[in-house]
């Protein structure tokens, strides 16, 4: 009887290593598939460890005087602060053929000292109205003060990026806005005089909540006190103040000449410094 049974037993033993070896097999496959699959998260691991990227910061935000996005009130300040300069600074080599041939037109643009005493000198010759003078002068230092003011009440400090440029220039800002509302009138008022910084002067009115009835009546009567000056001191010139002028004019073109030549030479050396400093 155990002699039958041994085949018996055998083929128990060979279906058992059978069983087992499909067993180690299938973990082995299954091991197999296991290993790509972790190698496919890996990517995802990393993926999700990554931090996003920063968006790249804009160098002008820090110049933006204004919170938030920008109105169409906001660009028209920024225009008339930074953009009406500009155009100034364009017409500079004009200036001397304006003096002697537009004077009037030139008090009205910009409304310069220069232009209100040439215009006066040749009102004394008849060649000029003294009260177009006068209006004139008037009209083109009045014209773009509010905007000024308006541009300090409507941004408070940020207006400081784009005037204080050092230490120096934040200090004296913030000691205009610390003096009385009777001497920031007196201040408004003389803003004229050769000395007066009178752009600083007119932010710092509206930055001080100055009322915008009290801060016209101040420009506008200092705007008409220094026209009558100017245009007292061009009209007392007379005849001596058109010569000089018509020789201004003889030279005009050398001088024009020169101040371009100048202003290109003033810019190369600042750049040139600029890079030296740099490296």
């Amino acid at each position: 009887m155990s002699d039958k049974r041994l085949p018996d037993d055998e083929a128990r033993r060979r279906d058992a290593e059978f069983g087992s070896s499909e067993v180690s097999d299938s973990e082995v496959g299954a091991s197999d598939q296991g290993h790509p699959a972790d190698a496919s998260d890996e990517p995802s691991d990393q993926t999700a460890g990554t931090e996003p990227e920063s968006p790249t910061e804009n160098p002008w935000a820090a110049l933006k005087p204004w919170q938030g996005k920008a109105t169409s009130l906001d660009r028209l300040l920024l225009f008339i602060i930074i953009g009406i300069p500009l155009v100034y600074l364009a017409l500079m080599p004009l200036r001397p053929w304006m003096l002697v041939h537009a004077p009037v037109l030139q008090e009205f643009i910009n409304g310069a000292k220069t232009a209100v005493v040439a215009a006066g000198a040749f009102a004394r010759v008849g060649e000029i109205p003294l009260w177009l003078v006068v209006v004139a002068g008037f009209i083109g230092m009045a014209k773009f003060d509010w905007a000024f003011w308006l541009a300090g009440r409507r941004w408070g400090d940020g207006v400081l990026r784009l005037f204080a440029q050092n230490e120096r220039q934040l200090k004296r800002i913030e000691s205009l806005k610390r003096i009385p509302n009777w001497a920031l009138f007196l201040m408004t008022v003389v803003s004229r005089c050769p000395g007066v910084p009178g752009t600083l002067v007119y932010l710092v009115a509206g930055w001080t909540r100055m009322r915008l009835s009290l801060f016209l009546v101040a420009d506008l009567l200092g705007c008409l006190l220094f026209t009558i000056i100017w245009t007292t001191l061009g009209y007392q010139l007379g005849e001596t103040a058109v010569d000089v002028l018509k020789v201004v004019d003889k030279y005009a073109m050398w001088l024009t000449l020169a101040i371009i030549v100048g202003i290109f030479v003033i810019t190369y050396v600042r750049e040139y410094r600029k890079q030296k400093n740099a490296q």
